[in-house]
């Protein structure tokens, strides 16, 4: 990918400046998105992990344990290539260079160790979690379930996919629970948290001898439907110089709520985590009733954009 300041094209875009000054706008398009596109589905980072009772296998792993793709035990062996939640255990893990998309189907898939006893027609070794998904870290949407079926918990199928069977861990064939994020309302997401049911759902796991419930192992996560995500940068000068401390604002048209920045001691910002969904609109100033605004699109062939202010 070409450097951030290596800019392959230049367009002013319409803007209202509230004081009459100058506001620069340039793009890197093109070749942004064809390497963005790339990036992979898997986690890319554990925002937290608070072990419930019993936890600790595999933790020392962490975060490795549950980045990239699973490695799956099959239908009669569970992995043990993950971490153990321990009972009422809680993780959050994060993607940082995409988002998970609603599509048509299922958006995104968890990989537990779940496996039959006995053969493959065994009873199902099964410890359940809770799974809430967010657009921002902040606000969360917790799945709908069915205690009796397991339905819309994780936990629920064996991981048939490693690395060294060949099986595609994003098919069907690899195994794990799918989630649509169209069941709780949202058109993306970022981060996951997952939850040991511990007692408040009744599973294999729960009836296990004492010393052994180690709760939901989580192997593996990753997004079916996915974008890069995008980024606006940018300077604001002010009489002449850097203007540190500025306020300098970003929302999507269709969204109502604002991402908030105060520019560093060069007078530079940075909005990094942005879904490439359409237009945006961009103000700067010292407050709400004197700054300037313009307007930008982030799309698939514009994921970079560089919106510079010169305050009076």
């Amino acid at each position: 990918m070409p450097a951030i300041d290596d800019l392959t094209a230049h367009r002013a875009l319409p803007a209202r400046a509230r004081l009459g000054a100058a506001v620069a706008v340039c793009l890197l398009t093109g070749a942004s998105f064809a390497s963005a596109s790339a990036s992979d589905p898997w986690l890319d980072r554990v925002h937290s992990f608070e072990p419930g009772t019993s936890a600790g296998f595999g933790a020392d792993n962490l975060p490795r344990v549950v980045l990239g793709p699973p490695q799956g035990g099959g239908a009669v062996q569970g992995s043990l290539d993950v971490v153990s939640l321990g009972n009422g255990g809680v993780i959050e893990v994060r993607f940082a260079d995409n988002a998970v998309v609603d599509a048509e189907g299922d958006d995104l898939v968890i990989y537990e160790n779940a496996f039959h006893a006995g053969n493959a027609d065994g009873q199902l070794f099964t410890e359940f979690a809770f799974v809430e998904v967010s657009r921002d870290g902040k606000t969360w949407k917790a799945f709908p379930y069915d205690a009796q079926t397991g339905e819309g918990l994780a936990g629920r199928e064996p991981v048939y996919a490693n690395s060294s069977n060949g099986i595609d861990p994003l098919s069907p064939e690899g195994g794990g629970d799918r989630f649509d994020i169209a069941a709780v309302g949202l058109d993306y997401v970022t981060a996951i948290r997952i939850t040991d049911a511990g007692n408040l759902v009744d599973d294999l796991g729960n009836h296990s001898y004492a010393g052994t419930k180690g709760g939901f192992d989580l192997d593996a996560a990753a997004a079916l439907h996915s974008t890069p995500l995008a980024r606006i940068k940018g300077v604001v000068s002010e009489a002449g110089a850097a203007a540190a401390g500025v306020r300098v604002r970003v929302r999507g048209v269709a969204e109502q709520r604002w991402q908030r920045r105060r520019t560093r001691a060069d007078g530079s910002y940075s909005f990094r985590h942005l879904l490439p969904q359409g237009d945006y609109v961009v103000r700067a100033g010292r407050s709400a009733e004197v700054e300037q605004e313009t307007g930008v699109f982030l799309g698939p062939e514009q994921m970079r954009v560089e919106v510079d202010f010169t305050l009076p």
